[in-house]
Formats: C-alpha cells, structure tokens, sequence
C-alpha cells in the first residue's frame, strides 16, 4: 500500500507533535521532528532479514523515499527485494461502559498513528537533549548492563539491588537508583528496545478522536547470524496499563501490509500483484528439554505472485522470490479459556485489498470496527481453516489474540512476534523455507530450561514452576490439581482414551517407577536418592498443596514430565546459538574523518556505542577496533570465553542498486583471518593486529565455572578471570587495496569456538559480513603543503564515471566529480562558469587530524580531495561547458578549470 495518506499521517504526527511542544525540526527533510525514528538509522542487519524498527509501533518503511531511501525487510541483503511496506501494533479493549476503544500504531487513514515515544522523559540519564532521548537504542547480548536470568554462572542483578531488569533501556533512570540504563536484559546478537505511549498530548493533537487506553509499550526486537536462524526477527510487544483503570476484553493485533517486490524493477507497481494467506497446521520440532513436541503454528503471510507476460494483469514486475510470514510466537494462556485463549495463536485474521467499505469487507476505519473485527468469532482459524487469496492485489491482513479478561492497573501483558522469510511456503525436507524457518523462530523463542538457582532437587520429574507466598503476614493459598488435567489423568490406564491425549503413554500401575518412561517421574529428595530411599513418585504430587512458606515449592505446573529435569527448573526464552557481535562503527553516509569519529567517542567511556572506525586514507582504509566483543562470554557453559579471533571482510563493486539498504552478499570477499592461536590453521597470529600503546578502560574479574577436563560447567568449581577492555584502536589494519573514490564496505567479524563433548565437536560461530548504506567508505587523496596542484577528477566529465551510483534521495544525480590535492588548512572552493557567475561554493576542511597520531598505523593526514555532485546552489543539474574553480585558503589562492560533457 503506497498510500499518500499514511505519508501524510506521519507528517501530521511530527507536525502536530512540533507545534505542542514548540521544537524545532531537525534539518534537512521536511517535517520529520528529531524524537520520532523510522528514517533507516534502526535496522536488523544480523540477519539475513534487514528489518527497520521505530520507536512509535511501525516496522517498516511506511514513506520510503520521503524521510529515507531505506527498505522495510528487505531479503536477502543487497537483493533490492523489499517485503514490508509497514507493520504495527493494535491493542483494544472495553471501557467501563463497554464501549470498544482500540489503539492503532498504523492503518489506512491519516489518524491510525495513535502511539508515540515521549517528549518530556520524566528521569532522563542520558547526556542528550530532551527531545533526543526517547531514542531507539542498541545493545547485543553480553553488553554491560545487560545481563538476563539466563544461568546460576550469571548473575542477572546487574546492579546489586536486589531487583532483577528493573531499567529498561530507554535513557531514563527507571529505578531512581541515580545509574542509567544499568539493569536491563539483552537477548542476540543485535538487540533494538524502545518505549511508546498512546496518550501523548502530541498524538491526541494529531488524532482528536482517539480514546486513549493509557497504555505503554516497551518493545524489544532480536536478531541472530547464525545459519537456521538468520532468517527471522523476534520482537516482544510488553503492554502496560499506566491508566489507573483495569482494561477489560483485551484483544491485541497486528496490521502488516506487506508491499512485496523490487523498487528498481517497477517502484509504481511492485506491489500490485501480491498474494495473502493463512498457514495453520501442527509440527514437530525439538523443543526446549530437548525431546520432540508437536506445536501447532499459525502464521499469516505473503508472497509475489509470478509475472506472466502474456497477462497485464500478472506483469507487474519487480518479482520477489520469497515468502513473508508474522506469527505469535508467545502469550498468556489459560486452558479453560476464561481468563486469556485457551492456546497461543490467533484468534481472528483476514486479508484486505481495494477500498470497500468495512460492511462490504474493507478495512476497518474506526474503533468499533477495529475491535469488531479483532474479536470476531467466524474469522477464527479454528472455523475457517487454512485459507490463501483467489487472485494478485495490493493485500493486507490482519491477525489478532484474545480474548485477555483484563489487564489491572499497573499490570502488563507481553506478547512475542516474529516476522520471518523464507524460500517459498514450505515446509520442506531441506529447510529454509517459510514453514521452516518458523519453526526455527519458535524453537529460539522456546529456549531452553537451565539450572538457575543450582540446586539439583529442584527441577525433578517434572517440576518446573515455583510457588511460594510473597505476601509477608499473608495467609498462602491452596494448589490443587483439577481431576480433568493431564497431572493427574497421565497416571491412569486409560489416559490414552481422551481425545487430547491420544498420545500420552498409559501408565502401568504394576511397573516401578523408575522404569517407567526412562524414570523421568522420579523425585529425588535427597541428592542420589532411590524409591523408596530418598525419592518418591510424582503420581504421590496429586494431592491438595497448601503454599504457606515465602519460599519455593516446585510443582509440575504445566503438566509435562520433560520440563523440569536433570535440576533445570527455569525456562529462559530466546535462545540461539549466537555469534560474537560486531564491532560496531556507527557509519557517516561516506564522512569517517577523524573529526567525524571523535564526535562519536568524545572519551573512552563510549567504547560501548561505538567500538570501531574505519577512516579514509589515500589508496588505503585504515580500519580500528577495540576489543569488547572478546568479553561477550558464553553464560551457558559457565561464562566460558569462547573468543579465538578474527575476520575482516570487504565488500567492493557497490553501485547502490535501488531500493537496497546494503552491499549484495556476492561483493563481500576475506581479506584475512587472525587467531589468538594460529596454530593448525591458515590464520594469522592475532599480535600482528594489536597496538600495545592504547590504554586501557576497564578491568573486570569474571567468575568462571567452567571445568576444560570434564568438558561441562561446575558451580562447585570456579575461578577467577581478568577482562580488560582497551580502547578503539586496540586493534588496527590497514587495506591498501583500494581505489580513491570508489565506495568500500568493511566487516570486522569475531570468531568464537562453542565447546562440545569433545575437542574434534567444538563448533566455530562466526557471524555474517554486514552494513548498511550509510557505512560506505570512500577512500580519498590527502591534503597537501600548497594548492598549487589541485585539480578535477574526472576531466573532462563525459556525463558519467566509473565510480557512479544510483540516484538516491541525499544524492540526486549519483555522479560526481572530485577537487584533488587540497591545502592542509580550511577553505573555500569557488566554481565559475567561463562568463563569471557563481555556480557553487563548496568548503573543505584539510588540516591533519588533532588526534589518532601516535601508535599502530597512525591516521595523520587530512582529507585532501573533496566530491561534488554537479548540482549547483540553485539545486540544478549544471550543463555542457567549460568551468573555472578558485580554491581560496589562508596560503593564498589557486585556479584552475574542467569541463563537462552531457
């Protein structure tokens, strides 16, 4: 859907949310106010998936080529396929009256765009200006700060308050504890949290009729490179009722429209010939103990329907492989039904195209319909099945769950998304496509059950959940077991002979149990205890429980024996098998000067957000990195460090393709490998890379419960390492194969080595060669003594070089000349035609950097060479002629000419 008025709708919201509070937008494109985010800063790049978040509920780019030139998903990267024009997030619910209000991120008309990050943070701790501070932010599992309940070798109090993720990372001293952002749980490899409202003064400006329900969003979105588990990005959606009032009936959705196929192809009608459809059927994969459960997966997706030439009506170009699934992967449940569905899934969907009116089968356009249409019985998948579109149109669907009877007044509902791709619907024997990787998405989401508190008797034969009586003075309550529940009926002989539990193994009342089922209904008591010495049956747990004590009482809350053993007692969601993060460098649209890297990094403290720079040098890329992803350690194998090295890649051969956010996987190449030991491989020893004269910033000790002889983790047996971080630079490499003037992508890739039964079975993770647009690098001459040389490349201009790109918004013409060997001071380029009226003046700054002189390949010179795109500042294109250039400086003044031909 390329709706003008979604664009316009956006705008009406900054517009709105400008005059409120009275601050100016931020310069450069019209209207965009400096708080919101959805102009192609934030996106997945892990992956293979590259998904843009914001920080209002939208994923996607819904005015691509208005605020950002950026895609939504696009899949694979470089491929110029885009499959999300914009998703976001509905949540409805029931006044006291019962009168339906329903919140909307995004829709169809201009009013839709009911959430909103917050203007006036109420404890800002970050050191940005107040409208800056409700920022997304970017963090990666193992990040300061960040630790998760995830394994008794990690302690997830961060802060040593007692509380456990209790600040969210927003910039905002959530605790009062006078720290920022120092509590919090990082999940993956690239990790994206913001914060929203629906009740902002801004967003009531903007939407007049808007009923808010008083809710905030905290939302957090994950992504992974390892192989199987690139293809999906999962996103948590927590929903906290801030009104004072429960909210009652609570449904909760989400709207995608998922424009599919290449810009570059057909950008007025790529859309037009997408196909929609409903995927519901039951799977089997390993789940989270590690034995095979049957699941059933319901997900909404879309696909490109194929262009046939010989109908109009199938050629609408920009054809796109692959198929776009959302799916819910988590939330409350409730097996009666009476307080939240019965199951995870959805509810309610339906597929959309055209403008009907919501009673002839469009798009809802108020809350009454929204709510209608979220809560609506006959469009539940249990009744209407599996169902795909008759013909290819412009299509949006709608899923949703519920109902959940309420949510009290500073209470939360969490509901976990994924958004995944694949290779046609699937599933298929090989993998990789959609089915598939959705699966892939659940496992991940599942996670994996983990002894949390380090104690083996809990966690046995089944018992998972802990209950305990928090309430001090309180009187307790009673736990007792249904009789129609599978904790009781799975000790009967006929348990088979209900319908649900078809596949339930009887139990034999005349065999022990601990033979039976692989004595998984085995309590132990005592640690090696045996029946009748030190352990019990669990089919003795039946029994009515009265939990008076404040502390934990493990029962088999979900009624499965496989959950719940061996001592893991806590389940940890999400989880993958991640590869070391990247160092990151932030990217500046082709500028990486020293002055651009030190505005960055204006002290070492700032390591954690930029932990790379790669500056432009003449014929060379001098690229420096620190060392912070060496201190991710491996939490499930005792805070093993698992860090042996590295890669560097570069991409080369870019031309910015349309419609792209990245450089194609086909461009990227090995440049080299180091290894911390080397020996036994084609690496390099890692010492070639290190500058031993940067300092260092911190020193950590770090607990380790990691026994290398036995292979496994011991919380009986620790020691104690040192983690040092130094500062960017730590390490350094210079790639002297490069052309000045010419775009160059870089990729510093960390290896780690994941620790299996043996040493011939330990698995090497690496992630996957990635950047975005706006991390290009352009090497360039160095500035000179005199200007006496300076001269034009290319000369004479022939409409067109080597080195051009594809038009995009920041750079309309794609082309470009260059002004080489530039004066080592500041100055001014003057451009004249040959009758003497100014065409443009273009400033330079080639003074040697202040900074970075000293150590490993120091960066010394200035940027001595600088583009221009021939447009001149009237904003038109110059013509066909001879051109005449002064370059003015305090060393005096130079002249010169060149000459273009259109």
């Amino acid at each position: 859907m390329r709706s003008t008025l979604s664009i316009l709708g956006i705008v009406a919201l900054w517009v709105s949310a400008c005059a409120f509070m009275q601050l100016e937008p931020v310069q450069g494109r019209t209207g965009q106010h400096p708080v919101f985010r959805n102009d192609g800063k934030f996106v997945h790049t892990a992956g293979q998936l590259h998904l843009q978040v914001s920080n209002y509920g939208v994923t996607g780019s819904p005015f691509y080529g208005v605020f950002s030139n950026v895609p939504g998903a696009e899949w694979p990267p470089g491929s110029g396929n885009d499959y999300l024009y914009a998703a976001g997030l509905w949540v409805g619910a029931l006044d006291a009256s019962g009168i339906p209000h329903v919140t909307t991120s995004i829709g169809r008309t201009i009013r839709d765009f009911e959430m909103s990050p917050t203007f006036l943070p109420r404890n800002p701790c970050v050191p940005l200006p107040l409208d800056k501070v409700a920022d997304v932010r970017e963090t990666y599992e193992g990040a300061p700060g960040g630790n998760r309940i995830i394994s008794a070798s990690l302690n997830p109090d961060d802060d040593g308050d007692g509380r456990i993720d209790e600040d969210f990372l927003n910039g905002e001293d959530d605790d009062g504890d006078g720290l920022c952002d120092e509590d919090f749980a990082a999940i993956g490899q690239q990790m994206f949290a913001s914060e929203y409202f629906d009740d902002g003064e801004n967003t009531r400006a903007a939407s007049p009729e808007h009923v808010p329900l008083g809710i905030k969003i905290q939302q957090t979105s994950y992504a992974w490179a390892t192989p199987g588990q690139n293809d999906f990005v999962g996103i948590d959606y927590k929903i906290i009722n801030r009104s004072g009032i429960a909210l009652r009936n609570v449904f909760v959705g989400i709207f995608a429209d998922m424009d599919i196929g290449s810009r570059a192809a057909c950008p007025d009608c790529y859309y037009l010939d997408d196909e929609a459809g409903l995927f519901d059927s039951t799977v089997a994969y390993v789940g989270s103990t590690g034995d095979l459960v049957k699941r059933r997966i319901q997900m909404g997706y879309m696909w490109d329907n194929p262009d046939d030439p010989a109908r109009s009506q199938d050629n609408k170009g920009g054809d796109a492989p692959g198929f776009i699934g959302c799916m819910f992967l988590n939330h409350t449940t409730d097996p009666t039904g009476a307080t939240a569905p019965r199951r995870v899934g959805i509810t309610s969907f339906k597929f959309f195209a055209g403008n009907a009116s919501f009673p002839n089968g469009g798009d809802p356009t108020n809350d009454v319909q929204r709510y209608l249409l979220m809560s609506d019985p006959t469009l539940n998948p249990d009744l209407v099945g599996q169902i795909t579109s008759s013909r290819p149109l412009d299509y949006r669907v709608t899923m949703a769950t519920g109902p959940f009877r309420s949510i009290l007044p500073d209470s939360s509902l969490t509901i976990s998304v994924a958004f995944v791709m694949g290779l046609g619907r699937g599933p298929t024997p090989a993998g990789g496509a959609l089915v598939d990787n959705a699966i892939r998405a659940q496992q991940v989401f599942d996670g994996l059950y983990t002894d949390l508190d380090g104690d083996a008797l809990t966690g046995t034969c089944g018992k998972e959940t802990c209950l305990l009586n928090d309430q001090v003075g309180g009187r307790g309550f009673v736990y007792q077991i249904p009789e129609s529940s599978l904790c009781r009926l799975r000790f009967h002989t006929d348990v088979n002979t209900v319908p649900q539990f078809a596949d339930v193994t009887p139990w034999d009342p005349n065999t022990p149990c601990e033979l039976q089922q692989a004595g998984k209904y085995v309590c132990q008591d005592v640690l090696g205890g045996t029946i009748p010495d030190g352990a019990h049956c669990a089919s003795e747990d039946t029994i009515t429980t009265v939990i008076l004590a404040p502390t934990c009482t493990y029962v088999d809350f979900d009624c499965d024996v496989a959950t719940g053993q061996g001592g893991k007692e806590h389940l940890v969601n999400w989880v993958a098998a991640a590869p070391l993060p990247l160092p990151f460098y932030a990217g500046q649209n082709g500028r990486g000067e020293v002055p651009d890297f030190m505005s960055h990094y204006t002290t070492h403290n700032d390591s954690a957000g930029t932990s790379a720079w790669f500056f432009p040098g003449d014929r060379k890329v001098t690229l420096k990195w620190n060392n912070f992803a060496e201190h991710v350690r491996d939490v499930q194998h005792g805070n093993l460090k698992t860090f042996i090295g590295y890669r560097v890649y570069r991409a080369a051969g870019w031309n910015r393709p349309l419609g792209t956010n990245a450089p194609g996987r086909d461009l990227w190449s090995l440049l080299g490998e180091w290894r911390a030991d080397p020996k036994g491989t084609s690496a390099r020893p890692l010492s070639e890379l290190i500058d031993p004269s940067l300092p260092f910033i911190n020193i950590s000790p770090v607990l380790v419960h990691w026994d290398s002889n036995q292979r496994r983790v011991r919380n009986d047996t620790t020691y104690v390492e040192i983690d040092t971080l130094f500062a960017v630079g730590r390490y350094s490499f210079v790639d002297t194969h490069v052309l000045n003037g010419f775009p160059y992508f870089y990729s510093v890739i960390p290896l780690s080595s994941v620790p299996g039964d043996s040493a011939a079975s330990d698995a090497i993770l690496q992630g996957n060669p990635s950047a975005s647009n706006a991390q290009v690098v352009y090497p360039r001459g160095d500035s000179r003594n005199d200007q006496k040389q300076v001269f034009v490349v290319p000369n004479p201009f022939k409409g067109g070089a080597e080195w051009d790109l594809v038009p995009a918004g920041d750079d309309p013409t794609g082309t470009k000349v260059t002004f080489m060997n530039l004066p080592r001071t500041k100055g001014t380029i003057h451009i004249f035609t040959l009758a003497g009226d100014l065409v443009k003046d273009i400033p330079f700054d080639g003074r040697p950097p202040s900074d970075l002189q000293y150590g490993k390949d120091p960066v010394t010179a200035g940027q001595g060479s600088v583009p221009w795109n021939l447009i001149s500042r009237n904003g038109q294109s110059i013509v066909s002629g001879i051109y005449l250039f002064s370059v003015d400086s305090e060393l005096g003044h130079g002249i010169g000419r060149f000459v273009v031909i259109r």
